[in-house]
């Protein structure tokens, strides 16, 4: 007799969380990352095919990239869900391949940003099981950066910049921004240089017209980019966009990191010293979406069963601030991602060593327990801050099956499962 299918049920991932933080920071500007942590224990309840884990963020927060997708695997390779991102959480669906295993577990990573406009110190207030809280501090601060970049690949193998010159409407005169762009890269000529200002904290909209070159502004190019020099005393937020093109293909789905420098040099005249500030824009030609996960092989007598696209209104095309990142941030905040992938590596060298879980299980009795497979997955978005320990929640990281960065991270399944996602 045929077995009968086993309607879809959708899990409230509230309901299953055992612990939950935020795991950097604790200061923030409105634009920057905040990393967030879930653990899950499904226990005795069972993950089938289609069934959807859904997992609100904290009301003050929201997703960084709302909209991106990843695919969850097992250590094999396998694909056994999918999560989506939105302004409010992320929904994971599954498919069969969890189907007859048990004490499902996740560890989900995901990258938010602050969802208010005000300043100050913050509670993030996240509901646990049997109506439990658990509540992590942050302090959200003005960004007081001048200069700032962003990049965004585009499906016909190119880079648009964009650079946010003046971001805090000072009176500039004198002012001059040159634009390095990194390795892999070719200029294409051609600048979008608008007048633009602050809609609220984190959202801008450029004014139409553009700017005229010749009139309102000088361009030089070069080899490694260009020179942009204004005409006039500038007031006002400007927004500047450029393309580049791709020069190597094969790096556009390899993960590769595209790099861009800008100096933006203004006062001075002809006896002063002039001001100068810097930033460096840098994106990935991939998510970095990736998942993974396990269960426990239920036992028999017989063998184990097996954002921010531009939105234009008409007067003004409206984006969204990505933020900014110094220098001594970003080699401080690489150098604590590199130290992450080292460990990661590490463990999966450990774990190469021993012999499967699942083929162990598989051939005990029914007596015996099958052990617990651990195995991580990993949302990455864009910039994101270093581990602060000053945040309490934090200091425990180093007990936690894996971590991950961006709107959405890491997530852990089955006796072991977990999910990745960076940002």
């Amino acid at each position: 007799m045929a077995t009968p299918v086993k309607a879809a049920t959708t899990h409230n991932g509230a309901d299953f969380t055992t612990a939950a933080s935020v795991t950097n920071g604790p200061d923030f500007k409105h634009a920057e990352t905040i990393d967030v942590q879930y653990h899950l224990d499904f226990g005795s309840t069972p993950i089938n095919n289609g069934d959807k884990i859904t997992l609100d963020f904290p009301e003050n927060l929201k997703g960084k990239t709302p909209g991106d997708t990843f695919k969850v695997y097992d250590e094999e390779g396998t694909v056994i869900g999918e999560a989506v991102v939105s302004d409010k959480g992320v929904v994971i669906t599954m498919n069969d391949a969890l189907q007859g295993k048990t004490n499902a577990k996740l560890t989900l990573n995901l990258m938010t940003k602050y969802r208010y406009e005000d300043t100050g110190e913050k509670d993030v207030v996240f509901p646990l099981e049997n109506g439990k809280t658990s509540t992590s501090q942050i302090n959200i601060v003005a960004n007081e950066a001048n200069l700032s970049k962003k990049g965004v690949l585009q499906d016909d193998g190119t880079i648009k910049w964009t650079v946010l010159v003046n971001r805090r409407e000072l009176e500039m005169k004198n002012l001059d921004v040159k634009d390095t762009i990194g390795d892999h890269q070719e200029m294409i000529h051609g600048l979008t240089v608008s007048n633009g200002h602050w809609e609220n904290t984190t959202t801008y909209k450029r004014e139409k017209p553009a700017m005229t070159e010749g009139k309102d502004y000088n361009v030089t190019y070069n080899n490694d980019g260009f020179d942009l020099s204004f005409n006039d005393t500038v007031n006002n937020l400007v927004v500047v966009d450029y393309y580049t093109k791709v020069t190597d293909p094969s790096l556009i789905d390899s993960g590769y990191k595209f790099r861009n420098h800008a100096l933006m040099t203004w006062g001075g005249g002809t006896s002063g010293n002039k001001n100068s500030e810097e930033a460096n824009g840098k994106v990935s030609s991939s998510n970095g979406n990736s998942g993974s996960g396990s269960g426990d092989v239920n036992e028999t007598d017989e063998p184990g069963i097996d954002t921010d696209e531009d939105t234009d209104t008409g007067t003004g095309t409206t984006d969204v601030d990505d933020g900014t990142e110094t220098d001594g941030e970003e080699a401080a905040r690489e150098e604590e991602e590199a130290k992450e992938e080292a460990a990661k590596e590490e463990a999966a060298k450990e774990a190469a060593k021993k012999p499967s879980k699942t083929k162990v299980a598989a051939g005990k009795t029914k007596a015996a327990k099958a052990p617990v497979a651990k195995a991580t997955a990993t949302e990455n978005p864009g910039i994101t801050k270093t581990t602060n320990t000053k945040l309490p929640q934090t200091d425990d990281q180093s007990s936690l099956a894996s971590v991950i960065g961006g709107v959405l991270a890491l997530v852990t399944l089955g006796v072991g499962v977990i999910l990745h996602r960076h940002n």
